[in-house]
């Protein structure tokens, strides 16, 4: 009876060992799930809390440092928003997501110049990346270089060309660069994209 009794807990143990990377990934499936419905409902520090039980060094470390980033930038704290961006940049070196991720917190403190510097990073990795050109320009917006702007905005409207932004944030360097042919006829693509653009309508309707 004894025997049987210890080869039925054996068989126990066994299986709970077999079972409990299942229940492991249950676990981490119902972290990232509930993170994900307290940042739909605007609990974003909740959500941050939520991914405490990832673990720091699993296979999931990555996206818990690039999800933290994202909630920390929501919740406005951008220095713990660029702090966990960078650890997930320092884990994948080659991650386009990491670096555009900490563009965001840095152009929110008008931090321009290290902006730009990571969209470039950025577009060294991804060249042509839509939303790592959209950043370097804004950027250089916030930086007032007209010239770097309307070369960004150029580059976009080459690539993208049905893009609305990539001609309005154009038209704004050409107008800043006192190149108002070229403004103008930027604003009318605008217009053509985005029939009512409101800055696009006070610019050509300007004396």
């Amino acid at each position: 009876m004894n025997r049987i009794k210890h080869v039925f807990l054996s068989r126990s143990v066994a299986l709970l060992l077999t079972l409990s990377p299942l229940m492991v990934q249950a676990e981490d499936n119902s972290a990232w799930s509930n993170s994900y419905q307290l940042e739909a409902a605007g609990q974003y520090d909740q959500a941050i809390t939520a991914l405490d039980s990832i673990k720091l060094n699993g296979a999931d470390a990555e996206l818990r440092n690039l999800r933290r980033g994202w909630l920390y930038y929501l919740l406005g704290s951008y220095n713990e928003s660029i702090r966990e961006y960078r650890y997930a940049n320092e884990r994948n070196a080659k991650s386009v997501d990491a670096r555009l991720g900490i563009v965001l917190p840095l152009l929110a403190q008008q931090r321009w110049r290290e902006a730009e510097m990571y969209a470039n990073l950025a577009l060294e990795l991804s060249p042509n990346n839509y939303t790592a050109l959209l950043r370097a320009t804004l950027a250089q917006e916030g930086l007032g270089d007209w010239e770097k702007m309307e070369k960004s905005a150029e580059q976009m409207t080459v690539t993208y060309p049905t893009d609305v932004s990539a001609f309005v944030y154009l038209a704004r360097a050409k107008a800043r660069l006192n190149k108002k042919s070229e403004a103008l006829a930027a604003y009318r693509a605008v217009l053509v994209r985005f029939p009512g653009h409101l800055e696009a309508t006070a610019y050509l309707e300007k004396p």
